[in-house]
């Protein structure tokens, strides 16, 4: 097994594609390494969404476009290694050594794009019941069922969307008293049949083993109301892995993303990191951005150490 090359890319999402793609065309040797199934969220969180959102890609699902851009880097000789956890980076007198789950990898630079894995969670009695879910990769399982989405951000409101095209019955709590979604989210929901729930809250998930209802309280007014439903999709948005992070020695700022440079160098030598992770725009135009310039960076730390210059 190939340990040696010049940068490894953790995480295989659209930002360490393109860390990897930008870096191979530099000619590098490069490996991106994926806890999941490589093109991150598009494939394993939402396959069946449409991806309109970057240019070229419009009508297209996330599962497609994973395809096209997996396919695009390992074409340019990139080493793609799946279900593959990286554990530790080690600095060393000429280098980094990367320890994972598989093997022992050693690099000149690497570029973390872990992304936020991390769901948020209401902390609530009976979240841990079954029927309980935090993201939707397939939205067929939940046809025929009385689902409750719990969120306001563009996910939650997407996902309610879907969820009723395909034959559920979706009511969507929300705290606030409308959507931070996008204006087309929600225009798209407003054709949709969902019922609003604002100024709603979960208090309680009632169920033996699985869900069977849920205590709601409006936060306006303090009343309770008590209804059944088969599922509760939280949507309340994801956070980076901490833990991870702390143990890399990867400093993060107060709300756990990592703090990088204006070369997306992180606060370790060698180290860089993009998308999700830094916490800018969540949104893959802005990944692919920054997953080039760090690829950039990484190539010049390398053929030029600039660490300590900025």
């Amino acid at each position: 097994m190939d340990s040696e090359f010049d940068v490894i890319v953790v995480g295989g999402g659209p930002a360490g594609m393109q860390a990897a793609l930008t870096t191979s065309y530099l000619k590098l040797k490069v490996c991106v390494i994926e806890l999941e199934n490589a093109g991150g969220a598009l494939v394993n969180k939402y396959p069946w969404k449409h991806i309109d959102e970057f240019l070229g890609y419009k009508n297209m699902t996330g599962a497609d476009a994973a395809k096209k851009i997996v396919e695009h880097v390992r074409s340019e000789g990139v080493t793609i290694k799946e279900h593959e956890e990286v554990r530790e980076i080690i600095e060393t007198d000429d280098g980094l050594t990367v320890k994972s789950s598989n093997g022992v990898y050693h690099c000149k630079a690497v570029v973390l794009t872990i992304g936020l894995g991390v769901p948020r969670k209401l902390g609530v009695p009976g979240e841990d019941l079954e029927g309980v879910v935090y993201s939707m990769s397939e939205p067929l399982v939940f046809k025929g069922k009385k689902v409750l989405v719990v969120g306001g951000g563009d996910t939650a409101v997407e996902q309610a969307c879907s969820l009723s095209k395909i034959g559920a019955e979706v009511k969507i709590a929300h705290r606030k008293d409308q959507f931070r979604a996008s204006e087309k989210n929600i225009c798209e929901l407003g054709e949709c049949k969902v019922t609003y729930l604002f100024n709603t809250e979960v208090k309680e998930i009632i169920g033996a083993d699985k869900v069977e209802k849920v205590v709601l309280t409006n936060n306006q007014t303090g009343g309770e109301s008590e209804e059944e439903f088969d599922n509760i999709l939280l949507l309340l948005g994801t956070t980076s892995n901490k833990d991870f992070l702390e143990k890399l020695d990867i400093e993060v700022d107060k709300k756990g993303s990592v703090v990088v440079s204006e070369t997306m160098q992180t606060s370790r030598k060698g180290v860089f990191a993009a998308g999700d992770v830094v916490g800018r725009w969540l949104r893959i135009p802005y990944a692919i951005g920054e997953g080039g310039l760090a690829g950039l960076n990484a190539f010049k730390f390398i053929k030029n150490p600039y660490w300590g210059s900025d």
